[in-house]
């Protein structure tokens, strides 16, 4: 494509200008879409003309100017600059009209004498009538120009006029009048091509390349248009700094294009300028916020269709629309401009229902009613719900939020507020649990006036517990007290949750907090009426039925720790990653943490020190300590103790420095106390952390939560009395945790041997030592079982027993590495006797010993040797119980040994050999 100073309708123009004055008056229209170059050709051709001294007249129509009686006929001759005396004849021939013409148009004598106006300001140079936007001229301005030029047919006259002809129900007066005519030419304008485009940047001195990379987004963005894209190329100079040249090289540096004011004004000042039909036409589609039929529009726009078709076409040949929609954003946006608030609202509104009639998904019906305000009818209630599951469904819950928002705004009655409200908080839970707070307050009010359902209860009672007002939330939950035997089996589990999570958040007896938490207290007083075993059954209910969308958070996380609890940390474990991947897809970022701190507190109690750090430090990155309320306490104390076990004592340090403020002193907290008290007994600091475990019994003691697999205390106040050699009350504390500890809870009994051991001489101390360790190799805490293995090859050497010094020491220090209990791996290290079994090469010539054991034995006696319980290794390797208890009996009587305790390290590293 070439510039407008050498395309081709220029040239035209200019031989008709030079050949006017041997062949008379020549008269042309320039047609194109809006922003195609009529006016800039027009322009052009004017500057030329009065470059070689022809007398150049112009004038332009307007919308405004079309109601004004020979507006542009005046324009034309106010342009000539005459005489005093000549002005007035103009004025006075303008101003008189035929006696009885009904269009107001000049009489035969006031055309004649204009025209010899025209002839006698021209003075024999050429003439030029350029007339630009003729579609919008008045009518008696035309008919007056045209018998002016049937009495110029031997002058020196060009009459150039532009249209953009749009709708075909309006006469195209101009074309009509000359398009017979041998001296008339017609001059077509289309937008540019790729081709044009790309030239069109290579003239701004663009190199090629840069010229041919940025066309296709220039001819995107513009549609051909050079209107808009003489904008555009603005928009890409300005956005540079004022170091750079702000030239066509500097533009060629952008990879894509820079959308700014230039361009944004362009296409609000044309749509604006237009026709006022295509400016309504570009609204609907803009707020219809999709591609659209015409049909559409013309219901919306309450139009005709033949009017809409080509208000769609006119708005794509200026390059606003391809394929039926808006080229850029931008354009958008300015069709958009100038709607009062009220008026765009009511657009969006009646958008959405006819959407809505048609039978349109919900969520596109939802965007509009959004962008309506929340001004749609009860119509929309159902709608939006409906378009707030579809939108938890996709991941994306704040526009679920928007939803429902909505939503309540629009509900009629009180019932129907009281669902969306509630659906709202469990939507704002997933991110943020802060954001219900603003919801309390009228959840509160429909508790009152009895709108709000049994399970509503319950979940506003879950959202108070978790901000730490357990009183608040006890009485909430007293109003399904009786109506309690209405549930059905899953609301039945969750209200029994709910229950247990109060007595976890409720502050402790004796602090600050407790002084008024009467009710709280009253429903932990109440809990002896519900065995563990009911509550472990609640939590397996739950659990079963749990869909994210539509579940109660607090009371899901209080069946995972019910699990946990109770050590069944494969359930606890196994229902973590069955929900993770439903709450990251929903993007239900508390979820993500609540369940990331369940795991940190599973591993901790399987001893996996790397997976309790990884887990816990998720759950305090996805979700800020602000937004933990009450139940903070979780996944600080297990960052703090894998933190600590794993010899990161500065970032333990950091975080017992940085922890909660004590404003939730409640159970959770505990477990925090319990962790910081760890820390100081590794710190060497024993009487710190004897405070702590003497503050953790303080507040348990005599309580239901006192049960060492809630929070193991007493093991951990046996240790720092051992660390101020007060044998005597080490001793009197773990016969307690001995006397209270389930039968099954093996982490805690053999825990509480391997510490009492240390008030015994040996060989009382070995003995017992063994025991720790039996116990603990069914427990599935690797790293006590580490602890115990190095505590028992201590005693072991100094009972002169070498062999099983070293196998103790082999198995505690490969444990402890795989635990990732740094210290511990030091202190076996720099032990003596614990030198690693042997490299690969050792292990392969030693082989033989294990030769008699089938394949399928070594792998089990493998798992068994790193501290694998037989549910675990079970569940590893995908075999039953039985059989794994068959395939070690079979170990046992080949290897000639008795017991797990009995089997050579080395098969951990034939097992990883094999495997």
């Amino acid at each position: 494509m070439i510039t407008i100073e050498e395309r081709i309708e220029l040239h035209i123009l200019k031989r008709m200008l030079n050949e006017c004055t041997t062949k008379g008056r020549t008269v042309s229209l320039i047609t194109g879409p809006g922003g195609a170059g009529k006016t800039e050709l027009l322009s052009s051709f004017s500057g030329y003309a009065k470059n070689i001294g022809a007398l150049v007249l112009s004038a332009s129509g307007a919308r405004s100017g079309q109601v004004h009686c020979l507006d542009v006929l005046a324009q034309l001759f106010r342009s000539i600059e005459p005489g005093a005396e000549t002005g007035e004849r103009i004025e006075r021939l303008l101003s008189s009209r035929e006696s009885d013409s009904r269009d107001s148009s000049l009489s035969v004598c006031a055309v004649d004498e204009l025209t010899a106006i025209l002839l006698e300001a021209a003075g024999g140079r050429p003439l030029v009538l350029a007339v630009d936007d003729a579609q919008y001229a008045d009518p008696a301005s035309l008919q007056a120009l045209f018998l002016v030029l049937r009495r110029l047919a031997t002058s020196p006259v060009v009459a150039v006029f532009t249209e953009w002809r749009i709708f075909s129900a309006r006469p195209p007066l101009v074309l009509a009048e000359f398009i017979k005519q041998p001296y008339f030419h017609l001059l077509g304008l289309e937008p540019l091509s790729l081709g044009g485009v790309t030239d069109w940047l290579r003239q701004r001195r663009l190199a090629e390349a840069s010229a041919e990379r940025l066309a296709p987004s220039f001819l995107a963005a513009t549609g051909g248009s050079p209107l808009l894209l003489q904008a555009l190329f603005q928009d890409q100079r300005h956005g540079f700094d004022e170091r750079d040249s702000g030239d066509g090289a500097s533009v060629s540096m952008r990879g894509d294009v820079l959308i700014g004011d230039h361009f944004k004004v362009a296409v609000e000042a044309c749509l604006h300028r237009w026709d006022p039909q295509l400016l309504d036409v570009a609204r609907g589609l803009a707020v219809l916020g999709a591609p659209a039929s015409a049909g559409v529009l013309v219901r919306l726009l309450k139009s005709e269709q033949r009017t809409v078709v080509e208000a769609l076409n006119a708005l794509a040949g200026a390059g606003l629309l391809r394929s039926g929609w808006f080229c850029h954003p931008a354009a958008r946006a300015a069709a958009l401009s100038g709607l009062d608030s009220e008026e765009l609202a009511a657009r969006y509104e009646r958008t959405a229902l006819l959407l809505h009639t048609d039978g349109a998904l919900p969520s596109e019906v939802a965007e509009r009613l959004v962008a309506a305000g929340g001004v749609a009818g009860r119509w929309s209630v159902d709608v939006l719900r409906n378009a707030a599951w579809q939108a938890l469904r996709e991941g994306n819950p704040s526009r679920a939020a928007e939803f429902l928002e909505v939503a309540h705004q629009a509900c009629g009655d009180a019932q129907e507020r009281a669902e969306v409200l509630g659906s709202l908080a469990r939507v704002l839970w997933l991110g943020n649990p802060t954001a219900v707070t603003s919801l309390l307050v009228p959840l509160y009010a429909l508790l009152e006036d009895g709108s709000l359902a049994d399970r509503g209860i319950v979940a506003l009672s879950t959202f108070l517990a978790w901000q730490g007002r357990a009183d608040e939330a006890a009485t909430v939950l007293e109003q399904v007290g009786a109506q309690e035997d209405e549930f059905d089996l899953t609301g039945a589990a969750e209200l029994t949750l709910a229950r247990q999570w109060i007595r976890w958040v409720v502050p402790l007896k004796g602090t600050d907090g407790a002084d008024g938490a009467t009710t709280a207290n009253c429903i932990e007083e109440a809990a002896e009426c519900e065995s563990w075993s009911d509550l472990v059954k609640s939590a397996e209910q739950v659990l079963q039925c749990c869909r994210i969308a539509d579940a109660l958070p607090v009371t899901v996380l209080s069946a995972l720790l019910v699990l946990t609890f109770d050590n069944r940390l494969d359930d606890a474990q196994r229902w973590c990653e069955t929900l993770r991947p439903e709450a990251e897809a929903h993007q239900a970022v508390a979820w993500v943490a609540m369940l990331a701190a369940v795991q940190g507190l599973v591993a901790v109690r399987r001893g996996d020190l790397v997976d309790a750090e990884r887990h816990s430090r998720r759950a305090l990155t996805v979700m800020p300590q602000h937004n933990w309320g009450a139940a903070l306490g979780l996944p600080l104390s297990c960052l703090v103790h894998a933190t600590t076990a794993m010899g990161e004592m500065d970032e333990a340090e950091r975080l017992v420095k940085e922890a909660l403020p004590e404003v939730h002193r409640n159970p959770f907290w505990l477990h925090f106390l319990h962790a910081r008290g760890r820390f100081y007994i590794e710190s060497n600091r024993p009487y710190a952390a004897l405070a702590d475990f003497q503050a953790c019994g303080r507040f348990l003691t005599g309580s239901i939560l006192d049960l060492p697999n809630f929070v193991p205390w007493r093991s951990d106040l046996a240790e720092a009395w051992l660390r101020l050699d007060d044998s005597l009350s080490a001793k009197a504390v773990l016969a307690d945790q001995l006397r209270l500890a389930n039968v099954d809870d093996r982490r805690v009994r053999g825990r509480s041997l391997r510490i009492m051991a240390a008030t015994l001489k040996n060989p009382a101390r070995a003995f017992m030592l063994r025991d720790a360790v039996k116990v603990l190799l069914e427990s599935g805490d690797r790293l006590e079982l580490a602890i115990a293995l190095a505590d028992s090859s201590d005693a072991e050497l100094a009972c002169g027993h070498f062999s099983e010094f070293r196998l103790s020491a082999h198995q505690a220090k490969q444990m402890a590495k795989m635990c990732g209990a740094e210290p511990l791996y030091r202190r076996l290290q720099n032990s003596d006797g614990t030198e690693e079994p042997g490299d690969t090469q050792t292990v392969q010539k030693d082989i033989h010993r294990f030769a008699l054991l089938s394949e399928s034995e070594r792998k089990v006696a493998a798992l068994a040797v790193q501290g694998r319980s037989n549910r675990e290794i079970s569940q590893l390797l995908f075999i039953t119980m039985s059989t794994v208890e068959q395939h070690l009996t079979k170990t046992y009587r080949k290897l000639g040994v008795s017991g797990r305790f009995g089997l050579p390290v080395e098969l951990s590293l034939v097992g990883s050999l094999d495997h």
